[in-house]
C-alpha cells in the first residue's frame, strides 16, 4: 500500500497548503548561497550576491550554513526572519551542539552507517579528535556530502559552544542585513501571490502524490520522500524565489517542507509579471547551453537513450554528463526511468511546448 494515503486525509483539511515561512523560506535562500554548482535557472540573486562576497566571507558562510546547518535551521512555524534571529541568541550556547549532534546522530546516508542506525553513538570518541569528527560525517553522510575543510574548521566549534553561538549568531545577523533584508522585502510581495494562488485551488480529488505533481510541477516518485511523507505529521509547501526550476525537502520537527521555485499554478487567473518572467527564465536557462541542447537533440531524434549511451555520444565524463541530465531532468525537459538497473530518459515534449506556450503568451499577450 502507498503511504501517501496514510496523509490523504490530513492534506485534504489544511487550509494553507503552500505557506509563505518567512525564516524557513529566507533561510532557504541563505543556504542556496553556499551550494558550489551554479545550476540553470538558479536566480540571479544567487551568483551576484556570491561574487560581492569575498573568499572568506564565502567560507565563513559555507561553516555556518552547512557546517552547523543542524544547529541553526529554523524550527518554530510562522516566524519572521527578525524574530528567528532573536531566538537563536536567546539560545543557551550549549543547545547549538546538542541540537548539531542529536541530527547527526540519527543521519545515516551510506549503506555502512545504516547497518548501525540504533547503535548509541560514543561522542567522547567522535569529539576526541578533528580527524574523528570528519571520518564520523564521512561514514554518515559519504565522501561526496563531507567538506573536509570546512567540517574540520567546525569541529573547533563544535568543542567551544560559546564560540559557535558567537559565531552563527553573527554571520546569520551580519548577512541579513547585508544581503538578504533587501531582497526578503523585494520577493515577498510575489511569493505572497504565489501562496494565495495555489492556495485557491481545490485538492479534495487529488492524491498526495497528484497534489506535490501540481504544486511543484515535478513528477516525484512514491519512493523519493516515501519515508517522510508516511512519518510527517503535516506536508507543506514554500514557493522560494530563488530556487529557480529545482525543489528541496526538510523535516523541521514532525512537519515535512517541500520547497519549489514560485510560480503560479497552471491556469490561474493571477498574473504577477516578475513571477511569470522568472519562469520563463528558468526554463530558457536549462537551454542557454550547446552541450545541454545537444543531449535533448539527440535524445529527440532516438527516442530515448540511456546515460552510458549519451556519456559515449559526446564523450563527457560521467559526472559532466550525469549534472547535465539532472539538470535537464530537474527543469522538466527530460522524463526519467530505470530499466534493468540503468537510468533511461526520453524527451518530456509537453514540457517544451508548455515553454513556447508561455513565451508566447508572455512576449506576444497570446494563449
Amino acid at each position: 500500500m502507498s503511504p501517501f494515503a496514510l496523509n490523504l486525509e490530513k492534506t485534504r483539511i489544511k487550509n494553507s497548503l503552500v505557506t509563505l515561512e518567512p525564516a524557513i523560506n529566507a533561510f532557504g535562500s541563505m543556504v542556496l548561497i553556499s551550494k558550489d554548482e551554479d545550476n540553470p535557472g538558479i536566480h540571479e540573486w544567487v551568483t551576484k550576491t556570491r561574487a560581492q562576497m569575498t573568499s572568506e566571507e564565502l567560507f565563513r558562510h559555507k561553516l555556518v550554513t552547512i557546517g552547523f546547518h543542524y544547529s541553526i535551521l529554523p524550527t518554530k512555524t510562522g516566524m519572521t526572519f527578525e524574530a528567528y534571529l532573536a531566538d537563536l541568541e536567546a539560545t543557551p550556547p550549549s543547545e547549538f551542539r546538542e541540537r548539531l549532534l542529536n541530527a547527526y546522530g540519527k543521519i545515516c546516508l551510506t549503506t555502512e552507517s545504516r547497518e548501525e542506525l540504533n547503535k548509541p553513538v560514543d561522542w567522547n570518541e567522535v569529539l576526541s579528535s578533528a580527524r574523528n569528527y570528519v571520518d564520523f560525517l564521512r561514514f554518515r553522510f559519504g565522501e561526496e556530502l563531507t567538506d573536509e575543510e570546512v567540517e574540520t574548521r567546525a569541529y573547533q566549534y563544535v568543542i567551544d559552544p560559546a564560540a559557535l553561538k558567537q559565531l552563527v549568531t553573527g554571520h546569520i545577523r551580519w548577512f541579513w542585513k547585508n544581503y538578504l533584508q533587501d531582497e526578503w522585502t523585494r520577493v515577498r510581495p510575489m511569493l505572497e501571490e504565489s501562496a494565495k494562488a495555489f492556495n485557491q485551488i481545490d485538492y479534495g480529488e487529488m492524491t498526495l502524490l497528484e497534489i506535490v505533481q501540481f504544486v511543484t510541477g515535478k513528477e516525484i516518485t512514491e519512493t523519493k520522500w516515501g519515508d517522510e511523507f508516511e512519518n510527517a505529521k503535516d506536508l507543506f509547501f514554500i514557493p522560494n524565489a530563488h530556487l529557480g526550476p529545482y525543489i528541496r525537502a526538510v523535516k523541521i520537527n514532525d512537519n515535512f517542507y517541500v520547497y519549489f521555485g514560485a510560480h503560479l499554478p497552471e491556469g490561474s487567473d493571477i498574473h504577477v509579471p516578475e513571477l511569470d518572467r522568472a519562469e520563463i527564465v528558468a526554463r530558457l536557462s536549462a537551454l542557454a547551453d550547446d552541450t545541454r541542447l545537444h543531449i535533448l537533440q539527440m535524445i529527440a531524434e532516438n527516442g530515448e537513450m540511456r546515460s552510458l549511451e549519451i556519456m559515449e555520444a559526446i564523450n563527457l565524463s560521467q559526472p559532466s554528463v550525469s549534472r547535465y541530465l539532472s539538470q535537464l531532468t530537474a527543469t522538466g525537459y527530460l522524463q526519467e526511468r530505470r530499466e534493468s538497473g540503468a537510468k533511461v530518459y526520453v524527451l518530456n515534449r509537453d514540457r517544451i511546448e508548455k515553454t513556447l506556450k508561455a513565451i508566447n503568451a508572455f512576449l506576444l499577450n497570446r494563449t
